[in-house]
C-alpha cells in the first residue's frame, strides 16, 4: 500500500463520517416527530486483496441501520383520532395520486406508519399529519360484522345509523315487603284485572329432558333356537326359574321336568318355559310375557310400571343367556326415571277449581306413572286444554281462566319445565273508570322509552300489585287517554312470587311481553328479562320498588357527529340519537423483515423483498387519544455526534499527513 492508497482510504473515511454525521442530523432533526424511527450508521470495513501477512485495510463504506422494532414512548393527547400502537404493528395507508372531482384517488399500494395523528377531512376520511389515509375493514352498524376481510381507504362521511326497534328490556329491581296501600283486591274494581278476560291463559314448560314410556326388557344373549332343557343347556330335572313381575305375589316359579312320553322320552325345551310364562301372564298372575326373538329369550312387561326380575337355579340363568345371579330390566316411566316419587301430587287450579293428581304405582287408586296418563290426567281437566311432551315431558296449559299450579315437592314442577307456577289471561287488564283504585292499590316500577321499527319514541310505564301474600302481578300502561271502560293498564300474565327469603320461588329469568301496545303503537313481543336474580324481596320497607335496572336494546336512527378509537382496534362513532356504534375495524400489519421496510416521505414505509409481505392481524392494540413519539434519544445522538466529529478530524490529519510525505519525496526528486 502506498501513500496514495492512504489519501484514498482517508477519503473514504471522510465520506463515511459525513455520511454518519447525514444520519445523526436527521435523527436530531426528527426527535420530535410523530412515529419516527432514527435511522443508525454502521461501518463496514474494506480489505486489499494479498496474503494475511501484507493485508491493509482498504477503506471503509457506511450503511443505514433502521430501528423499526423499538417503539416510541406513547403520549396521551385531547384529539379522539389519534392513535397510538402499543406493541407490534403498523397501521395501513394509503397515499393519494390525484384527485377527480375533488375526490383523492389512489393506485391500490398499501404503505405503513406508525405515525397516528390522523384527523378528518371534508370528505370524512382519517388523514395523518404527512397527508396518509388509513386503511381498515369497514363494520355494518346494523349487524356489528365486518364487510370483507380486506383494508380499504375508510370513510365516515355523513354516516346515518337506522333506527332498531326494542326487543328486549333489561329489568331488575327489589319489590317492597308489601305496598303501602295494602293488597290489591279484585272486588274494589268495578272490572277486576285479575278476574280473566277471553284471551286465553298459558303455561309452558320449557327444558324438561325426560325419556318417553318405555315397557321393561330384559334380553338374553345366547342362540336358543332348537335348545333343549336337559341335553342341550345342561340344566337338571327339578331346577327353578323364577320371573318377578314386582306387582303380583307370589311371583311365578318354572319347575324344569323330567323327559315325558318314550320311549325315547322327551326332553322338554325351551318353548316350554316361553308356554309357560306366557301361560301364567294368560291367568293374570305374571305380568310379563316371554317370546324367542331372533333366537333370544326376550321378557317383556305388559305394562309401563312392571318390572322384571329373573332368578335361576346354579347356572342356569346362564345357559339361558343371562348374566349369572339375579338380572333385573326397570320400564322407563315417571317414578324409574325419578321424576316423581310414590305419593307425590301436583294440583291444578283452573278457575280458582283445584284437581290434584297423585303420582304412583296404583293404576286402581288412579295414579299416574306415565307420560301418557298424565297427558290423559290433565285432559280430563274442565276448561284446560292441556298436552305433555312425550318426548321430554315439556307440560303445556292453556286456559280462558286463570291457571295456577301447586305441588309436593315443590321442585316437581321444574321436571315438567315449568319455571311459572301461575298464569292469568294475557289480557287482564284495569279500565280508566278504576285508574284512582289501582294506582292506590299499586306501586310505580319505574319507566322506559322504547322505540318501534320506525325508531318512534314508545314511553313504557311499570306498575305492581300485590294480589296476595309474596304473590305480585306487573302492570305496564297500555292507553294513558284511555276513559270510562277502556283498558288503560295491561297485566302481563305472570304471577311472581316470592319465598320467605325474599326469593322468587318458582324463578322466573324472562317473561314475554305478548304485541306490547302503548297508546297504538304496537312494538310486537318485547322479551322482559329479570336474570338469574333480578326480582326480590330484600328487606325493603320504602313501600315502593327500588328498581336498579331497565334498559332496552332499541333507539332512534341518527347521524354521525363525532369518531374515536376504542380498546378493541376499533373506530366508533358517536351518533346524534345518542348510540356509539362500531364503524371499522383497524387493520395492523407485521413483516417477518420489519427493518427491511423502505421508508418514505413522512415516516411511511414500504414493503421490500428483504421485509417480506405484510402480514394482517398484528398483535398490537391502537390506543386512542395517543400518540407515538420518535424514538430519537438526544443524548445518544450528541454522543455520535462528538464521535463522529473526531473520527472525521483524524481522518483529515492522515490526509495532511500523507500530503507532508507526497511534498517530501517530490523535493528529493528535485
Amino acid at each position: 500500500m502506498g501513500i496514495f492508497d492512504a489519501l484514498t482510504t482517508s477519503v473514504a473515511g471522510l465520506q463515511a463520517q459525513s455520511f454518519a454525521l447525514q444520519n445523526i442530523s436527521g435523527n436530531i432533526a426528527n426527535a420530535q416527530t410523530t412515529g419516527y424511527k432514527e435511522t443508525n450508521t454502521s461501518f463496514e470495513d474494506m480489505v486489499s486483496a494479498a496474503t494475511q501477512a501484507q493485508t491493509t485495510s482498504d477503506g471503509v463504506i457506511a450503511n443505514s441501520v433502521a430501528t423499526n422494532t423499538v417503539a416510541g414512548t406513547i403520549q396521551s393527547t385531547t384529539v379522539s383520532t389519534d392513535m397510538a400502537i402499543n406493541g407490534n404493528g403498523w397501521f395501513v395507508v394509503a397515499q393519494p395520486t390525484g384527485e377527480v372531482d375533488n375526490l383523492p384517488q389512489f393506485s391500490g399500494i398499501n404503505y405503513y406508519t406508525r405515525a397516528g395523528d390522523f384527523q378528518l377531512n371534508s370528505n370524512g376520511n382519517l388523514v395523518n399529519g404527512a397527508g396518509y389515509y388509513l386503511m381498515g375493514i369497514p363494520i355494518d352498524a346494523a349487524t356489528g360484522n365486518p364487510v370483507g376481510n380486506s383494508p380499504q381507504v375508510l370513510q365516515f362521511n355523513n354516516d346515518f345509523v337506522p333506527a332498531q326497534a326494542t326487543t328486549a328490556i333489561q329489568y331488575q329491581a327489589n319489590l317492597p315487603s308489601s305496598p303501602s296501600s295494602g293488597l290489591l283486591v279484585g272486588t274494589d274494581f268495578e272490572a277486576n284485572p285479575l278476574a280473566g278476560a277471553p284471551a286465553a291463559a298459558t303455561i309452558t314448560g320449557t327444558g324438561a329432558t325426560l325419556q318417553p314410556d318405555a315397557l321393561a326388557k330384559l334380553t338374553g344373549n345366547v342362540n336358543l333356537t332348537g335348545a333343549t332343557l336337559l341335553s342341550t343347556l345342561g340344566i337338571n330335572t327339578g331346577d327353578q326359574i323364577t320371573i318377578n313381575d314386582g306387582v303380583n305375589a307370589p311371583p311365578f316359579v318354572y319347575t324344569v321336568p323330567a323327559p315325558s312320553g318314550g320311549p325315547p322320552a322327551t326332553d322338554p325345551n325351551v318353548g316350554d318355559l316361553i308356554a309357560a310364562i306366557n301361560a301364567a301372564h294368560g291367568g293374570n298372575t305374571l305380568d310379563v310375557t316371554a317370546a324367542l326373538t331372533g333366537g333370544d329369550l326376550v321378557l317383556t312387561g305388559t305394562n309401563p310400571v312392571s318390572s322384571i326380575t329373573l332368578t335361576a337355579t346354579g347356572s342356569d340363568a346362564t345357559a339361558l343367556g343371562f348374566p349369572p345371579g339375579s338380572n333385573s330390566a326397570q320400564p322407563t316411566n315417571l317414578l324409574t326415571q325419578g321424576a316423581v316419587a310414590q305419593g307425590d301430587t301436583m294440583t291444578i287450579s283452573v278457575g280458582g277449581v283445584p284437581t290434584t293428581l297423585t303420582f304412583g304405582t296404583n293404576a286402581g287408586a288412579h295414579q299416574i306413572a306415565t307420560l301418557a296418563e298424565l297427558q290423559t290426567a290433565i285432559g280430563g281437566i274442565a276448561n284446560l286444554t292441556g298436552n305433555v311432551n312425550t318426548s321430554n315431558g315439556d307440560i303445556t296449559m292453556t286456559s280462558n281462566d286463570d291457571i295456577t299450579l301447586d305441588s309436593t315437592p315443590a321442585a316437581l314442577l321444574s321436571e315438567f319445565g315449568i319455571h311459572n307456577a301461575a298464569a292469568y289471561p294475557a289480557n287482564d287488564t284495569v279500565i280508566a273508570n278504576d285508574e284512582t283504585t289501582f294506582t292506590a292499590q299499586s306501586v310505580g316500577g319505574g319507566s322506559i322509552t322504547a322505540y318501534d321499527t320506525e325508531g318512534n319514541p314508545v314511553n313504557v310505564q311499570f306498575r305492581w300489585a300485590e294480589s296476595a301474600a309474596g304473590s305480585w302481578q306487573l302492570f305496564y300502561q297500555s292507553n294513558s287517554n284511555a276513559t270510562g271502560q277502556e283498558a288503560m293498564w295491561q297485566n302481563v300474565g305472570t304471577v311472581f312470587t316470592f319465598n320467605s327469603s325474599g326469593e322468587l320461588s318458582p324463578p322466573i329469568s324472562t317473561v314475554t311481553l305478548q304485541n306490547l301496545t302503548v297508546n297504538g303503537d304496537n312494538l310486537g313481543n318485547i322479551q322482559l328479562n329479570f336474570g338469574n336474580e333480578g326480582l326480590t324481596q330484600f328487606a325493603n320497607s320504602s313501600g315502593t320498588a327500588q328498581v336498579s335496572q331497565l334498559q332496552q336494546n332499541g333507539f332512534a336512527a341518527g347521524q354521525l357527529e363525532s369518531v374515536a378509537v376504542d380498546s378493541q382496534n376499533q373506530i366508533t362513532g358517536t351518533f346524534s340519537n345518542g348510540q356509539t356504534i362500531p364503524l371499522a375495524q383497524i387493520t395492523l400489519a407485521t413483516f417477518n423483515g420489519q427493518d427491511a421496510l423502505q421508508p418514505l416521505n413522512g415516516e411511511a414505509y414500504a414493503a421490500t423483498a428483504d421485509s417480506g409481505p405484510p402480514i394482517y392481524g398484528a398483535s398490537g392494540t391502537v390506543v386512542g387519544s395517543s400518540l407515538e413519539q420518535s424514538n430519537v434519544d438526544i443524548a445518544t445522538q450528541f454522543s455520535q455526534l462528538i464521535v463522529a466529529q473526531q473520527a472525521y478530524s483524524a481522518n483529515a490529519r492522515v490526509m495532511q499527513t500523507a500530503d507532508q510525505m507526497i511534498q517530501s519525496l517530490l523535493q528529493v526528486i528535485q
